[in-house]
């Protein structure tokens, strides 16, 4: 086979080089020759390292720069079977670029554009082959990242889907379909991980270190603002204003004008010594931490949520006497955990109350109830669907009352966000940080707001690939692979709302939009379907794994 690639620049030179080390000659073309050999010399860098590192032998490294010819005419295609075109994101130089490969490729070539963020359909109409014109978005850096994903254009035949996925399986990468849509699979639906971040620093709910810190304690490997500063502000930005301009304003995905004031700024990250954070050597800001008290005496576990239910475990697991009430029928005792016939028995002598309901109507009831029979006695009430305050008003002694929040499931996060409500004093703060404590995580302090940080953002991505499988831009499998692949996510969002619950992340977002009403925060139909017709995930068993 002979591949011919546009393009020598990272993503280019990326390109090429992992089809030469899987034996295909490639073609490797730029407009100017220095150009074109500064990116074979890349390529000869980045495998003398490998080299050097003891992953590839010596001779396999000059086989495979040999495999890559240079050159700077189109003429040069004349006998290739596919071109992969990874010049500049512009549509004004793509489309001259396929008008120059559909005049100099064979008729039975593919053309693939690995454009990150424009048109595949657009870019096929400068042809007059778009049957053959396809997308093949490859992630940076090329040759470590597994994911590419293959785009249908409005024209694009089956045929040329399916030879696109070939080639992508020859390159040795993961290939996701997925239609022609602003942003395709990933970049879409991770925009709320940078946007939402962005909105929760504007709320007051966390300072941007706190964010980072809260996103890597549920398993991301980077938090938002410095994953922002890697990929680099300006870029970022581009990318979150292209799909929003392309979608005509969807207010889902509004950029923020934080990240423009830092783009303006001049500080776009890594590549300029700061932005959010200084890469100047200078220290990093100081986390504070916090030294909680052990909790003492029996815990009371009101609801009937499933976290409350893997809160009480923990809790028992950690030699504390734990009792449970919920409007099921009393639970048996299991490991400790002791089901009650009442609120009043469940309270009873208790050193802290975990309420954990969801509904806004249930949480009302029992935090009306507590304080009756329990009035003085702390109270650390889920906030994922309710704010702190609002919680905190329905208890007679609201200053008892502390906000916390922990993403299911409890097992995978290794942090607790305590939300203190606008009426909660010192100690009922203590309290609910003992409580983090107890069951084995960091608690960390964060302003009141519906959702909290971690479950905010995760609710919104998931929500954003419920849209996307609902409109048909991929499947479910590849929805998954794609963001677990391309960004490295710790599970695929559809994967994780099965393990939240289906119902709960449809509450999280709906507990956001009676907060903050913006059409921001309007829950996927398809989410508020499966919600409605029990289809939870976790506990009913029929969720997006059953799609």
């Amino acid at each position: 086979m002979k591949l011919g690639v546009i393009g020598a620049g990272t993503m280019g030179g990326g390109i090429a080089q992992v089809a030469a080390q899987q034996g295909i000659d490639v073609r490797l073309l730029d407009v100017r020759t220095e150009l074109v050999q500064a990116g074979v010399d890349r390529i000869r860098g980045f495998l003398q390292r490998a080299v050097e590192r003891g992953r590839m032998s010596k001779a396999d490294a000059d086989a495979t720069v040999g495999r890559i010819e240079p050159t700077v005419e189109f003429s040069a295609l004349a006998d290739v079977d596919a071109v992969i075109e990874a010049a500049v994101e512009d549509i004004a130089v793509k489309s001259q670029v396929f008008r120059q490969l559909d005049e100099h490729c064979p008729a039975h070539a593919i053309l693939a554009s690995n454009t990150s963020s424009l048109s595949v359909t657009e870019i096929g109409a400068a042809t007059k082959r778009p049957e053959a014109v396809v997308g093949m978005h490859f992630f940076n850096p090329v040759p470590l990242m597994a994911l590419v994903e293959v785009v249908r254009g409005y024209s694009t035949s089956d045929a040329t889907m399916d030879r696109a996925v070939d080639l992508a399986r020859l390159l040795g990468k993961t290939p996701v379909r997925a239609s022609d849509t602003p942003g395709f699979i990933v970049n879409r639906i991770v925009r709320p991980f940078y946007n939402e971040a962005l909105r929760i620093l504007g709320d007051g709910v966390a300072d941007y270190p706190i964010v980072d810190r809260i996103m890597k304690g549920v398993g991301f490997r980077m938090g938002p603002f410095e994953l922002m500063d890697l990929i680099g502000n300006d870029v970022n930005f581009a990318v979150t204003h292209s799909i929003f301009s392309q979608l005509y304003g969807e207010p889902k995905l509004r950029p923020s004008f934080r990240q423009l004031r830092i783009v303006q700024s001049g500080n776009l990250g890594q590549k300029t010594g700061r932005g959010w954070y200084a890469y100047d050597g200078s220290s990093a800001p100081e986390l504070p931490t916090i030294a909680a008290e052990p909790l003492m005496g029996p815990v009371a576990v009101v609801g009937d949520s499933a976290l409350g239910m893997d809160l009480a475990s923990a809790l028992s697991a950690a030699g504390l006497e734990t009792r449970v009430w919920s409007r099921e029928p009393p639970r048996a005792a299991t490991s400790g955990v002791h089901g009650v016939a009442s609120i009043a028995e469940a309270v009873s002598g208790a050193a802290l109350v975990v309420e954990a309901g969801w509904s806004r109507d249930t949480k009302r009831e029992m935090l009306r109830d507590v304080a009756r029979v329990a009035p003085r006695t702390p109270v650390a009430s889920i906030a994922l669907t309710v704010a702190a305050s609002e919680a905190a008003s329905w208890h007679a002694n609201p200053s008892i009352v502390c906000g916390f929040a922990v993403l299911p499931p409890l097992a995978d996060a290794k942090v607790v966000e305590v939300a203190p409500a606008l009426q909660t004093d010192p100690a009922a703060v203590k309290a609910a940080e003992s409580l983090a404590v107890a069951v084995g995580k960091e608690p960390v302090l964060v302003g009141d707001g519906s959702g909290g940080v971690a479950a905010r953002i995760v609710a919104l991505i998931v929500n954003e690939a419920c849209a996307a499988l609902m409109e048909g831009i991929a499947t479910r499998e590849d929805i998954d692979a794609a963001v677990r692949l391309g960004a490295n996510y710790p599970h695929g969002p559809l994967e994780w709302a099965d393990l939240i619950g289906v119902d709960l992340v449809y509450a999280i977002i709906r507990g956001m939009h009676e907060e903050l009403r913006e059409d921001r925060y309007r829950p996927a139909p398809l989410l508020r379907r499966m919600a409605l017709a029990g289809w939870t995930g976790r506990d009913a068993g029929r969720g997006f794994s059953t799609f």
